[in-house]
């Protein structure tokens, strides 16, 4: 999974796109007259994703922002403003290209097709225009991830404004001869500590990637079965596929490490089953 850098604009600049349609439905000045208050909690939110403590605040704030006196009017100015709307649209649509290849942050295997609330509007309204608050996402990944708050700390969803996993491998794939398919698991470092151990697969689960993988990967073992098999064929030897194959590992891994096609690549390696002929009938 790659994640896209922070936007690079404040919700004052999201305000002003809107507020031709604010002015329309004589609400302009009512939402100017909150701008310190939405100011105000994209500071904190920012101070406190930096610093790693962005669930205790939201939890802390959840009850007051639900029932703050302009919710409603904050939630559909981001439905039909932000998004419907021209000026909006542009700055809806400058997050969603922050995607790195237009891949979706969560998942790496389907492209963006919308924006997310990290936090849910229909809880903290007063972020519902807050570029710090909008995650480019798929469908599915947007679905997965639900409109609910964490309760807890191990099911905390990343966010990948503030966070980085970095490179270490925690995505692991191995080929099973029997069902012919690539089965995907997590398997967290060790040194990781076990929130965070615990937040990934809980990511993982929630966004049903053990299936999403794995049915992605038969698409790919289905365009390199000839190339794999003939390999095979000319050369006799097991040994030079998997070095092949090897080779292909590194190409990937330097991208992504943890890309569901580093890892299954990296079970393809790995398996003497498909090393020696199981490719003509792996997903077939």
């Amino acid at each position: 999974m790659m994640w896209p850098k922070a936007p690079q604009f404040d919700v004052e600049k999201v305000i002003e796109a809107c507020r031709a349609w604010l002015t329309s439905e004589e609400a302009y000045d009512t939402v100017c007259n909150r701008l310190s208050d939405l100011k105000a909690h994209e500071k904190a939110y920012r101070a406190a994703g930096e610093f790693g403590v962005l669930l205790a605040l939201l939890l802390a704030n959840r009850e007051s922002q639900r029932g703050d006196r302009d919710a409603e009017l904050f939630r559909n100015t981001y439905t039909t403003a932000f998004v419907q709307r021209a000026e909006g649209r542009r700055l809806y649509d400058a997050i969603k290209a922050l995607a790195i290849h237009n891949s979706c942050p969560l998942c790496g295997l389907q492209q963006v097709a919308q924006l997310d609330h990290h936090a849910p509007k229909a809880d903290f309204p007063l972020l519902a225009l807050t570029p710090l608050n909008l995650v480019p996402t798929c469908g599915p990944c947007n679905q997965g991830k639900s409109n609910k708050l964490a309760a807890v700390a191990t099911e905390e969803a990343f966010h990948p404004y503030f966070e980085d996993l970095g490179t270490d491998r925690w995505l692991h794939a191995q080929i099973d001869d029997v069902e012919r398919v690539a089965v995907f698991e997590v398997r967290p470092p060790a040194w990781w500590d076990e929130v965070k151990k615990r937040r990934i697969e809980h990511h993982f689960e929630s966004h049903n990637l053990a299936g999403r993988y794995r049915d992605a990967a038969g698409i790919v073992v289905a365009k390199r079965r000839r190339r794999d098999t003939v390999l095979l064929e000319e050369t006799g030897s097991s040994a030079e596929l998997r070095a092949h194959i090897r080779g292909d590992v590194d190409s990937h891994a330097a991208y992504d490490p943890n890309s569901y096609e580093t890892a299954l690549l990296r079970a393809l390696a790995e398996s003497r089953w498909y090393l020696n002929g199981g490719m003509k009938v792996l997903y077939a």
